[in-house]
């Protein structure tokens, strides 16, 4: 009788003793891993005081939405434990346990993310999916060169590299009275200002229509490698990561900058050698995105820290006044056996999941509210591309994405992958052998999600593709993986195709080459149309507005071409 009351005795205190980490336990799942498989907002929000509110990480309580915490199915194989991912919040120099952003963010659809009309930022938008705006005119379906200006160079960095695409603004006529336009161009109707970073160290301001310039350039005095960001609000905002910090042999700071386009100040230095990271490489290739009901800027670094930068923007357009008063808590992360944290890419997001990719081939979709992953996969190798995500609705969204050949050796794959954003499961996957000969081979570039004519299909470029200087332009069947057409030409390229549309909906892809042609092709064929040679090696993306296009080149000129 002794024994069998020691052991209900036993029993008892094993059972209160698990129960409490069983409950931690799903907690800590419940915040860092946010499952939906159903409708946006049909799970419940645990810990709620009955009023769906939440406290903050100051024990604040806020108002949540309900799919801010919605529960996601996740696959098989992609839990962060899975890869035993560790990772942490930092706001100042301290560390947070149980980060909750005290205003949620929830992005909306790619068609609400800018306000004025243009290009504000690396392909388009939060989902990446187009660098053009407004409709193509195309008749004769051809490309004609309209001008150019010539930019310079820092050491061997001559003029616009990868990833270097412009943002094209139609700036709002009271903002462009109040900002340090030339006259000319601040009387000018309907004026479109080009901005371009360039590896010369400078950002210039250029009318689209002619190429002139608009204003005086920034000087940065070090190579800028990434493409520039415009504010999507139409503040007079510009955001500019730099990717080189030498400048004749000698180091110089290097990081994130924010300036007013009233004044052109630099408001807001970002150090890339940051304290918190992992990583000491502080270059800024990728490009941000912000969301506006917030004014919180995302942000990823090649130091492998995400950065969340609530502004403070105030701004009077009456006045002419602007500042910023930055607020910045960083993610940061740690896998066993890595350590190549650094992200190139551009974050992408779908309404509070971000997703980006690392040096080290690791995705993973991080919760914008609780600054903890969700999901991980490996995708190979290092992955400078752009993903770009497709939201069907319905929470079908899927994100597609494909990796260099970096640290596979000189013969490698390029793998292109759909995968469900909600869950990381991978949907279909394609691989092509690619070269690393002298220069990296695979998908540089970003893709072109199909849309009107072509809206089933997805079109990557791979360079070096089974030829050591070629390159493949594959068009996908988004459902299946399978290829709808293929164009090798004879030479690599870096470039990210841009699909252009007609009002009528026909699509027309265009592909520039390290030999320095531009393609004009039939989207739903894959027919060569018209090429263009301007001269040298095209590394940067165009954008598009209407029926210009800007793109510049290592051969030191920014052009403006025209499709006619």
């Amino acid at each position: 009788m002794r024994f069998f009351k020691a052991l209900l005795i036993t029993n008892l205190v094993i059972i209160a003793l698990i129960i409490p980490g069983f409950i931690l336990l799903d907690r800590h799942f419940s915040n860092s891993n946010a499952n939906a498989e159903t409708e946006w907002g049909e799970h419940e929000p645990e810990d709620t005081d009955g009023n769906n509110n939440k406290p903050d990480e100051s024990g604040t309580s806020i108002s949540i939405p309900k799919e801010v915490y919605a529960k996601l199915e996740i696959d098989s194989g992609c839990l962060p434990s899975d890869f035993k991912l560790k990772w942490e919040v930092i706001k100042g120099k301290e560390k947070v346990d149980d980060y909750r952003r005290q205003e949620p963010v929830v992005f909306g659809p790619a068609s609400e993310y800018c306000e004025p009309d243009g290009i504000t930022t690396f392909r388009g938008n939060n989902y990446r999916n187009s660098a053009s705006f407004g409709y193509a005119d195309i008749l004769e379906e051809k490309l004609e060169k309209v001008w150019s200006i010539k930019i310079g160079y820092i050491d061997i960095w001559t003029g616009v590299g990868w990833n270097g695409q412009p943002s094209i603004i139609k700036w709002n006529d009271d903002i462009k009275s109040k900002m340090n336009l030339y006259k000319n161009k601040k009387n000018k109707a309907d004026l479109k200002e080009v901005i371009y970073a360039t590896l010369d160290g400078k950002i210039y301001f250029l009318d689209l229509d002619d190429g002139s310039y608009t204003r005086p350039q920034i000087n940065i005095g070090a190579p800028l490698k990434g493409s520039v960001t415009v504010d999507p609000r139409g503040y007079p905002l510009l955001y500019s990561g730099q990717g080189i910090d030498e400048v004749n042999g000698k180091k110089v700071k290097i990081g994130f900058r924010i300036f007013s386009l009233i004044d052109q100040k630099l408001l807001y230095f970002i150090n890339g050698i940051d304290q918190s990271a992992y990583r000491r490489w502080g270059a800024f290739d990728s490009t941000p995105l912000l969301h506006k009901e917030s004014d919180t800027l995302f942000e990823c670094g090649e130091n492998g820290i995400l950065y969340s930068i609530k502004l403070n923007t105030a701004f009077d357009s009456a006045k002419g006044t602007l500042s910023i008063n930055p607020e910045e808590v960083k993610y940061r992360y740690s896998l066993a056996g890595k350590n190549r944290m650094g992200i190139e890419n551009s974050i992408a997001i779908y309404k509070n999941y971000s997703y980006f990719v690392d040096n080290d081939g690791i995705l993973q979709c991080v919760d914008l509210n609780t600054l903890s992953p969700v999901w991980v996969r490996n995708v190979s190798d290092d992955t400078d591309s752009t993903i770009a995500i497709e939201d069907l609705g319905k929470s079908e969204v899927s994100l597609y994405t494909a990796n260099e050949v970096d640290h596979q050796g000189i013969d490698g794959y390029s793998y292109v992958r759909k995968i469900n954003a909600l869950t990381g499961k991978l949907l279909w996957e394609k691989k092509y052998k690619c070269t690393y000969a002298e220069t990296n081979g695979g998908a540089l570039a970003s893709p072109v999600i199909g849309k009107n004519d072509i809206e089933n299909l997805v079109i990557y470029n791979l360079a070096k593709a089974y030829k050591i200087n070629g390159s493949k332009i594959i068009a996908f069947d988004k459902k299946t993986g399978e290829e709808v057409w293929v164009i090798d030409l004879v030479n690599y390229s870096w470039s990210s195709p841009v699909d252009v549309y007609t009002k009528e909906g026909k699509s027309y892809i265009i592909q520039s080459d390290s030999a320095g042609y531009m393609y004009l092709i039939e989207g739903k064929s894959g027919k060569i149309l018209d090429k263009l040679p301007v001269g040298a090696n095209i590394e940067g993306s165009p954008a598009v507005f209407d029926n210009m296009l800007v793109v510049g080149t290592r051969g030191q000129k920014i052009w403006g071409i025209r499709l006619k």
